[in-house]
C-alpha cells in the first residue's frame, strides 16, 4: 500500500516534474472562446502571448467530479491511499468536486487538504507533502501535518498592472490601499486563501526592496522550500533574487513561471517569493 498524490495545474509544476506517485490534473482555461489544457495544447509562454492580445479576460474552470473519480478509482482498487491537495477553495470550487468524488467512492482512504494557496506557494507546499510521502508517513499524519503547516506559508509579490485583478474581481483587499496612479505597485500576499495587500510602493524597484525588507523581518524556516515566481518577467525575478542576496541571508532554490490559472488574474510583470515561517 502506498500514498498517491493528486494536485492541479494551478501549482505551476510541469508534468515532467511530477514523481511517479503523483498525478497532475488540469484546470482548463478558455481564451476567446477556445478551451485550452495547460501543458497539453497550451504552454505557459503561449498563454502570455495570447493574454497580451485578448480583449476579454481568460476564464478558468474547476476540475469536475468525474475526473477525480476516474483518477482515484484505479488507485484505490490497487490498494493505495490518496492524498488530494487543491488550489485555495476561495479561488476555485475544485475542492468541492474532490469531496463529492470521495463521497461517491465511499472510502476513508482519501484525504483532502485545502491548501489555501495557489501558484508557486502551492508548489512549495506540494514539496513538503512529497517529503512526507517519501518518508513513509501514514496518510492521516500527513493530512494533519499539512493542515498545520499551511498557515506558515508566506507569499510576497509585487503586482505590476492591477487591470487583470480588477477585471477578474480578485483584487479584494488589495484595492483598499491603492489609488489610480499607475506608478503605485501593491505588495500582495495570500491570507486565508485570498489575495490581500500588505503594502503599496512607488514603482517596481521600490516594490522589490519592500519585499526584501519584509523577508528580513520574517523568521524564515531555512529547512523548507524557498522559491521565486514570476509572470513572464524573468529579468524582474532575477533582480529580486539579486536584491535578496544583497540584503538578506535567504537563498532561493528555484524560479517558477506562473501559469495560466494565476497569470490570468495577476497579469504579466508580477514577481515574488514564497517561504515558510518557523
Amino acid at each position: 500500500m502506498a500514498v498517491k498524490l493528486i494536485v492541479d495545474t494551478s501549482c505551476d509544476m510541469l508534468p515532467s516534474e511530477m514523481p511517479e506517485y503523483a498525478t497532475l490534473l488540469p484546470i482548463k482555461v478558455n481564451i476567446d472562446g477556445v478551451d485550452y489544457i495547460p501543458y497539453e495544447n497550451l504552454t505557459t509562454e503561449e498563454f502570455y502571448e495570447k493574454l497580451s492580445k485578448t480583449k476579454e479576460l481568460p476564464r478558468t474552470s474547476q476540475i469536475n467530479v468525474q475526473t477525480f473519480v476516474d483518477v482515484m478509482k484505479p488507485m484505490l482498487e490497487n490498494g493505495d491511499e490518496v492524498l488530494i491537495l487543491t488550489i485555495s477553495s476561495e479561488m476555485s470550487g475544485t475542492i468541492n468536486s474532490a469531496k463529492l468524488a470521495k463521497k461517491e467512492l465511499n472510502t476513508d482512504k482519501i484525504a483532502i487538504v485545502d491548501t489555501k494557496l495557489v501558484t508557486f506557494a502551492y508548489r512549495a507546499f506540494i514539496y513538503e507533502a512529497m517529503r512526507m510521502i517519501e518518508s513513509g508517513m501514514p496518510l492521516k499524519e500527513i493530512e494533519s501535518s499539512l493542515n498545520g503547516l499551511k498557515e506558515k506559508v508566506i507569499l510576497l509579490a509585487v503586482i505590476d498592472d492591477l487591470k487583470y485583478l480588477r477585471l477578474g474581481g480578485r483584487i479584494g483587499a488589495a484595492g483598499k490601499v491603492l489609488g489610480d496612479l499607475f506608478a503605485i505597485k501593491p505588495i500582495i500576499t495570500i491570507k486565508n486563501g485570498l489575495i490581500h495587500a500588505v503594502a503599496k510602493t512607488m514603482g517596481i524597484k521600490k516594490g522589490i526592496q519592500t519585499i526584501c525588507d519584509l523577508v528580513k523581518k520574517s523568521n524564515v524556516d531555512m529547512t523548507k522550500p524557498r522559491i521565486l515566481g514570476h509572470s513572464n518577467c524573468l529579468d524582474r525575478c532575477i533582480d529580486l533574487r539579486d536584491k535578496l542576496n544583497e540584503t538578506t541571508n535567504i537563498d532561493v532554490q528555484e524560479i517558477s513561471l506562473i501559469g495560466s490559472t494565476v497569470g490570468t488574474h495577476a497579469g504579466p510583470g508580477c514577481a515574488g517569493i514564497v517561504f515558510f515561517e518557523q
